[in-house]
């Protein structure tokens, strides 16, 4: 039979009643995602008995006539025809065949080329764990190569990322094959990189394939990835997922507390579902990226739940705080990865990185929590606490702001002190400044983020002021000792000074290159270094002017 003889056979069959209803079930009126669709009114059995007579001499040719078809049973048809000579081609016998592994990437690439046409969930779900999953477990004699992991990969986040729903539903649903045939990895990779999907109908794939996975490869596993993640699944995906769980376990799971964190960057990410194992070999070898992503995104939820506790006693929001730990742990002189190599079991490694948060946050809140209590407790209208100015020296002044910078720069972590600076540079430069949206995008923030911090900044940087009008003395190490005692013995010399440090604090930001080419980039436009001194009158400072600028930035 030709695609023709197929479809006209098909359009024979043509039942209203039955249509009626698959129009209704597959969500095809307006708005609605099956939208347009049109059906003949033919069960799936009589379909797959059509295909079942005529799929060993049907040319491949005529597949994609099927493809394209409006009619969504006669497309289904192609797509089982597909199925049933794929699933020939990969027999074990005929893994190595030449010819076989020939026609087999041709029917491969001719599904990945119509994949827009399987343009409903049945479609994608009776195709791709028969097609992609079956291409992901076969391998040749050498068996499966790095190489052709990378590629499978390759193909699979390109799906995932792709704009079309069905096709990011293909992702996830063909890794069934997978799990059942007991290899987990790629379900776990592709259920975290759509775990913050916007749609319902990828919640159900999601968790339907992760319960799969749970039964057909480790329950285990799956409770472990629910541990990480169940704060962020959609509840619809949650339910899925622990769906054969005991009652009183799904019970337990459902009350756990939903973070609704905004949704990540569609891109798929190449660390997700990477063994904890790889992880500690990637990152000893100096990944920095695989930390990054396991602070933000893997171990969000524990690395949270530690925060929560100590917050009240520190300066920055979470999300800072989790920034300057990963700075903590690059920039700390014993380069804290090399322990790792002292690890017996690499899995015990998320237990040393969140027993290390914590003596981190431990760390922090011993230094900042006398300050940030008070500041809870007290006013923060500095109107009405304010020393009147006219009963200050200038002397009294220049105390005041050398112990300020010095004592800012040495409790501010590097995001903190490079906004500090910046800020304090812009008061006295009469030059144009880059844009704090710019800014915001090179320090690797939101624009919204980047406005909180600033906020809180100013709020420190107040309440120091006023501990320091009322003669209280700030713990300075000898380090910012010494820059206090530098700005005050030559207040007048103030923006080289601050201009030096500025430079140096660059240096210390994992977002370096970027501030670094955002400041080249002023340079040729605008013909100078951005806050880099214009002319020679830009750098002697006046007490009374700077003093006026200062207090002006900190209430606005």
């Amino acid at each position: 039979m030709s695609a023709k003889d197929i479809i006209a056979n098909m359009e024979s069959l043509y039942d209203e009643d039955q249509r009626r209803v698959l129009m209704g079930f597959f969500k095809t009126r307006h708005g609605e995602y099956g939208e347009g669709d049109e059906f003949l009114g033919l069960k799936v059995p009589q379909t797959r008995e059509i295909v079942k007579k005529v799929w060993k001499e049907f040319p491949l040719s005529e597949v994609p006539e099927l493809l394209i078809n409006p009619w969504h049973e006669v497309r289904l048809c192609g797509l089982l025809i597909l199925v049933a000579k794929y699933e020939k081609l990969a027999t074990k016998r005929m893994a190595n065949d030449e010819a076989a592994i020939h026609e087999r990437n041709e029917i491969l690439a001719m599904y990945l080329e119509y994949a827009e046409q399987a343009n409903n969930w049945d479609l994608v779900d009776l195709s791709a764990p028969k097609i992609l999953g079956t291409w992901l477990l076969t391998t040749q004699d050498e068996g499966t190569s790095e190489q052709d992991i990378k590629h499978k990969r390759q193909v699979l986040d390109e799906l995932a990322q792709s704009d079309n729903l069905w096709k990011q539903r293909m992702s996830i649903v063909c890794t069934w094959k997978t799990s059942h045939m007991g290899d987990p990895s790629w379900c776990l990779r592709y259920a975290e990189i759509h775990l913050h999907h916007p749609h319902d109908l990828m919640h159900k794939a999601v968790g339907w394939i992760l319960r799969e996975m749970g039964k057909r490869c480790s329950i285990d596993l799956l409770r472990d990835f629910l541990r990480q993640h169940a704060h962020e699944m959609p509840r619809t995906m949650l339910r899925y997922a622990i769906e054969k769980m005991s009652e009183e376990e799904r019970k337990n799971w459902m009350r756990v507390p939903q973070d609704f964190a905004p949704a990540r960057n569609s891109k798929a990410n190449r660390f997700a579902g990477i063994p904890i194992p790889d992880f500690v070999d990637m990152i000893i070898m100096g990944d920095d990226e695989a930390m990054y992503y396991l602070l933000h995104d893997r171990l969000s939820y524990q690395l949270r739940n530690r925060f929560e506790t100590y917050k009240n006693s520190l300066y920055d929001v979470y999300e800072d705080v989790i920034d300057d730990f990963f700075l903590y742990l690059r920039e700390r002189g014993s380069y804290p990865y090399q322990t790792l190599q002292r690890i017996k079991k690499q899995e015990a490694f998320e237990s040393w990185l969140l027993n290390t948060f914590r003596n981190y946050l431990n760390n922090r809140a011993e230094t900042e929590g006398g300050i940030v209590s008070s500041r809870l407790q007290g006013n923060y209208e500095l109107r009405s606490q304010v020393v009147l100015e006219m009963d200050i020296s200038d002397e009294d002044k220049i105390r005041v702001v050398s112990q300020l910078i010095a004592y800012a720069h040495q409790v501010f972590y590097p995001r903190g002190r490079f906004i500090l600076l910046r800020s304090l540079l812009s008061m006295l430069n009469k030059q144009r400044a880059v844009p704090n949206k710019e800014m915001a995008e090179a320090l690797d923030m939101s624009y919204l983020a980047y406005r909180v911090t600033l906020h809180h900044m100013r709020q420190n940087v107040r309440l120091f002021r006023e501990r320091l009008l009322k003669g209280e003395s700030l713990c300075l190490d000898a380090d910012h000792q010494l820059m206090a005692d530098s700005i005050n013995r030559d207040f007048t010399h103030l923006y080289p000074t601050l201009f030096r440090i500025y430079i140096e604090c660059i240096d210390t930001l994992k977002t370096s290159t970027a501030v670094k080419n955002l400041r080249q980039q002023y340079l040729e436009e605008c013909g100078f270094a951005v806050h880099e001194p214009d002319t020679d009158n830009s750098i002697s400072v006046r007490i009374s002017y700077f003093w006026r600028k200062l207090n002006s930035w900190i209430i606005t």
